[in-house]
């Protein structure tokens, strides 16, 4: 009986010891962790605090930020452009005119010869204006008959050109003999003042290979000033195996014309 609780005794001391123990172990455990905890939370708010874009530990540049901490502009950090306002208004304003320059467009450099080459255009009435390639047969007549010259002229390039003989166009007319429209509407512009046309009425001329008349226009155009038409003719095979007998003809009627016409031949 004594040998059992003695047993017991022992059993009893060792299970308190063993509890003890683990208690122990227990709070070392504890208080180590809250310290690690308490030192995490400390460290954790130093964290926070320390500017996040300050230098690297390892000594390298932080990304560049401006004043209130927010990632700065690439263009801010830029050497040309950190500064003043007032600097920086006057970068950005250089940058704008100088992009600006780049966007004007060279201005043609023209010569005196080239200007007077175009005034020379200008005055025989090559030059008509392009808004009148956008007109209808309708518009254009109506100017022709109210005398503007330049409808006259492109009115007698639309007869030649564009409706002569060619049935399938939506302005064409049954009974129009385009031909002679044509020449009668050079004509016309021609006692307007387009002096061209008559360089245009020998051109037409020559097509038809009508000899006597394309050389008499050729004639009238050159007495006019038309220098550009008169040349171009002069180095045709038609004008240069021109028979004297065909150069007289021509002679004769071109002085018909110009009289008809009530035409005078430019002086000088």
């Amino acid at each position: 009986m004594k040998k059992l609780n003695y047993i017991l005794l022992l059993g009893a001391g060792l299970l308190v010891g063993s509890s003890y123990f683990l208690w122990s172990s227990l709070q070392s455990k504890q208080e180590v962790l809250a310290e690690q905890l308490s030192e995490h939370k400390h460290t954790g708010k130093e964290q926070v605090l320390r500017d996040p874009l300050a230098n690297q530990a390892d000594g390298s540049a932080s990304l560049p930020r401006a004043n209130n901490h927010r990632l700065a502009n690439p263009w801010e950090s830029a050497p040309t452009v950190i500064g003043e306002a007032g600097q920086n208004d006057a970068v950005r304003t250089q940058g704008v005119e100088s992009l600006a320059k780049m966007a004007e467009p060279e201005k043609e450099v023209v010569s005196a010869a080239e200007l007077a080459r175009r005034q020379k255009l200008q005055n025989l009435g090559y030059m008509v204006p392009t808004d009148y390639y956008t007109k209808d047969l309708k518009t254009l007549r109506q100017l022709a008959k109210a005398g503007d010259a330049y409808a006259m002229v492109h009115l007698g390039e639309k007869y030649a050109f564009e409706l002569n003989g060619q049935t399938s166009n939506p302005e064409f007319e049954q009974g129009v003999d385009y031909a002679k429209a044509a020449k009668q509407s050079f004509k016309d512009a021609l006692v307007a003042g387009n002096i061209r046309s008559a360089g245009i009425i020998a051109e037409l001329y020559f097509q038809e290979q009508n000899v006597t008349e394309a050389y008499a226009w050729h004639l009238v155009s050159d007495q006019l000033g038309d220098d550009i038409s008169a040349n171009w003719f002069k180095r045709t095979e038609m004008a240069q195996q021109a028979s004297a007998q065909v150069k007289q003809a021509a002679q004769t009627r071109a002085n018909q014309i110009m009289s008809e016409l009530k035409l005078s031949k430019k002086s000088g």
